[in-house]
């Protein structure tokens, strides 16, 4: 009897697996030639490397939507081969023997299991990391270069230190109407007024010209005016060109530590 369940136990997950992975191989075969008819005048417009298409796009291409559809195909392959055992009357002469819905029902949850710990694993830790040339192949050969859209941006950079942009230019990292203030028990301490902000790439600093700086003390104030000024803030021009879908190339550790930089 023992023998005979285990049999059982290795041909169900035997057709849990096989109908699965067929039917999700199937499913981005077809995805894929889908995608290709769709971009195929991009890749030739900007003349992709065929090299760059297999290795760099669809290679990475396959596990980021075969994970994102598994959660379908794990319940369309039971339905499916489930069906096919009761309609051959398979489940008949499983329950005839003796063995309960319950039993039946143990190699379902153990490949349930499996797939579920298997997606997670994927999902938090690798295909994070395969996202990352997939995205950098799209945002070179698909997507137009990213473009800040969002005016009047407040950003909290840390506790007391607010600034604001009345646009910013993601193409030549520069910044209009910039300001910076910075509290202390809710008292204006400083604040710096420029209406240009500049990334240098050279120094690697930022540029504020045409800038007023107020230093506030009790009663005491200290204003100064300038043309140009070197200065260094806790935010760098990154953080304006990020796209929302770079945080598909986060691993659950860099995902954590975004989500409290974030707060």
């Amino acid at each position: 009897m023992r023998t005979s369940v285990k049999i059982l136990d290795a041909y169900i997950i035997k057709k849990f697996l096989s109908t699965f992975f067929f039917a999700l191989g199937l499913i981005i075969l077809i995805a894929i030639v889908f995608d290709i008819s769709e971009k195929i005048d991009d890749f030739l417009e900007k003349k992709a490397p065929l090299e760059s298409i297999i290795f760099d796009y669809y290679l990475n291409f396959i596990p980021y939507f075969a994970n994102l559809f598994s959660p379908l195909f794990i319940f369309i392959s039971v339905i499916f081969f489930t069906s096919k055992m009761a309609s051959q009357t398979e489940i008949v002469a499983i329950l005839s023997s003796g063995i309960s819905f319950r039993r039946l029902l143990a190699p379902y949850m153990v490949v349930a299991a499996i797939i579920a710990s298997l997606s997670f694993y994927l999902n938090g830790w690798v295909i994070p990391h395969s996202n990352e040339t997939r995205l950098a192949f799209e945002n070179t050969y698909i997507k137009n270069p990213y473009v800040l859209k969002t005016r009047n941006i407040h950003r909290q950079i840390n506790p007391g230190q607010f600034i604001y942009f009345e646009s910013y230019n993601t193409l030549d990292d520069i910044g209009y109407r910039f300001s910076y203030e910075k509290f202390d028990n809710g008292k204006l301490l400083y604040k710096m007024n420029a209406e240009r902000l500049v990334w240098d790439t050279v120094k690697t600093v930022w540029r504020a010209e045409t800038f007023t700086i107020r230093e506030i003390d009790g009663m005491k104030e200290k204003l100064r005016i300038g043309v140009a000024l070197d200065t260094t803030f806790s935010f760098y021009p990154e953080e304006f060109n990020r796209r929302e879908n770079n945080i598909q190339t986060m691993d659950m550790n860099e995902l954590e530590t975004y989500i409290q930089d974030k707060k």
